[in-house]
């Protein structure tokens, strides 16, 4: 079973948000953003306004990529996440990008996974 060329471009857009929101966190620049903070903005839905606000650059050219509804569909996904997921799961238990990385190398895993026939 392939992967379409909509779902191979959906996971380069997906991977490069990670990659930048990765960077970011590495940077240590971002201690304040825990998960806490991430977890309100998500519910609030800005969270996409609160990472350009925030990151600026870091992020810039990894938002830009993401189409509008990469941005729906992550934000719901997002949200359901932390509806019904302990943060502990995703083995994060304090930076609100760590947790944003898991969330989309978790929905990366289950979205575009092979299932055995």
């Amino acid at each position: 079973m392939f992967e379409t060329a909509r779902e191979r471009s959906e996971i380069y857009r997906w991977s490069i948000l990670a990659t930048h929101v990765n960077g970011a966190a590495e940077s240590g620049k971002y201690e304040h953003v825990d998960i806490a903070l991430m977890l309100r903005h998500l519910e609030q839905g800005d969270v996409f306004a609160f990472l350009a606000q925030e990151l600026g650059v870091e992020v810039e050219y990894a938002l830009g990529k993401l189409t509008d509804v990469d941005r729906h569909t992550l934000l719901e996904q997002w949200r359901l996440l932390a509806r019904v997921y302990e943060t502990q799961q995703f083995h994060v238990r304090r930076s609100g990008l760590a947790l944003l990385v898991a969330y989309l190398l978790h929905l990366i895993q289950v979205r575009h996974a092979a299932i055995p026939t």
